[in-house]
């Protein structure tokens, strides 16, 4: 029933509606035939997983905001959703105003996203090598001497044995720069170096003393990718 209000919500501010999913498998389903411009998410859904885990597959597959929609407003669930990166958060009771306001911030914040994302904060790799833009230099450093890239909000963290550079960029495009290399993405704000890691214990990994964890949605791809006997 609340679905439905809010379908009629959205279909009275011209959006049009592609469909209502009660759980987690049947939403993917629908990102994949119809690739919407936004996703609102209610955390109690039906399933073996909740909203906010549905966000964190919806970051790692599709390029898209979300806006989660919700009763639950306690600390806890809104300090474990603030962390997937949504795009707006609507405690219920909610109306027409809340919704349209919350739709117009998150696609207004995500388009700027978009653009930050054209500004060089890498150079192409070169070489095996690549340029960094930190402050107003541009720093060469090896593939190989990457550690991991820690996500630091709207900049990522290049971490080296030696040194860490911030860099404006999103990790969606460290990903796509690194994807063809040695890389993996292990969860939302972290890619790793899977030549350095040194241990795997069951959500975690660790490279050189730094204890990085491992997403369910990530684990399955991270343990294809390694040489296992």
């Amino acid at each position: 029933m609340i679905a439905d209000s809010v379908k009629d919500i959205l279909e009275l501010l011209n959006h049009q509606v592609i469909g209502i999913a009660a759980d987690a498998e049947t939403a993917i389903s629908l990102c994949n035939e119809y690739e919407p411009d936004i996703a609102l998410l209610d955390i109690q859904i039906g399933g073996d997983i909740d909203g906010v885990d549905l966000s964190e597959l919806i970051n790692d597959q599709f390029d898209i905001p979300f806006i989660f929609t919700t009763a639950f407003a306690d600390s806890n669930t809104v300090t474990r959703a603030s962390e997937k990166g949504p795009f707006g958060y609507l405690v219920k009771p909610y109306g027409v105003k809340e919704i349209n306001a919350a739709i117009e911030v998150a696609m207004s914040a995500f388009q700027r996203l978009k653009k930050a994302e054209d500004k060089p904060g890498m150079s192409k790799i070169i070489d095996n090598s690549m340029f960094l833009k930190v402050d107003s230099k541009l720093i060469k450093i090896s593939i190989n001497d990457l550690l991991y890239i820690e996500a630091k909000g709207d900049y990522a963290l290049f971490k080296t044995k030696e040194k860490g550079y911030i860099v404006h960029s999103t990790m969606k495009r460290v990903q796509e720069r690194l994807d063809e290399y040695n890389f993996a993405k292990v969860h939302r704000s972290f890619v790793v170096n899977l030549s350095k890691i040194v241990d795997i214990e069951e959500s975690n990994l660790l490279i050189e003393d730094k204890v990085i964890p491992i997403s369910w949605a990530n684990k399955e791809a991270l343990i294809k990718r390694l040489n296992l006997l």
